[in-house]
């Protein structure tokens, strides 16, 4: 009986990673950086271009009904919407920087046109 139980445990091990093998993970390829731009509410940057100290206080009403925050990458004008992968509030780690220059490190993901940022740290960018 003992040999036949891990015989059978074995043929299962074996078939389970043949499987694995054939099977792409599920995990999106993705792209370690670090991105220096200013923190946006992404509606209102979209689709009325404001930004900046003048629209703080409008860009954290936004953001504390839901609206995500991004970066808008001074190098290249991209914006990056933050993903909280790890399913915690989108803005969580942004509120204190709004339409602050800031240092980004964190994951890149892009599907469909889409990009965002699963935000390691954020901090105040050197002048």
């Amino acid at each position: 009986m003992t040999k036949t139980l891990s015989l059978v445990t074995a043929f299962f091990l074996l078939m389970t990673g043949a499987w694995a093998l054939g099977h792409e993970p599920h995990e999106p390829k993705a792209k370690k950086v670090t991105l220096i731009g200013e923190v946006i509410d992404t509606v209102c940057y979209v689709s009325h271009e404001s930004r900046g100290p003048e629209h703080a206080p409008c860009a954290r009403a936004c953001a504390e009904q839901g609206i995500s925050l991004g970066i808008l990458e001074e190098k290249t004008g991209k914006v990056y919407i933050s993903l909280p992968v790890d399913h915690t509030n989108p803005n969580a780690k942004l509120m204190n920087f709004i339409a602050q220059r800031v240092k980004v490190t964190g994951t890149v993901f892009s599907r469909g046109g889409l990009t965002g940022i699963y935000i390691k740290t954020v901090e105040p960018a050197a002048k």
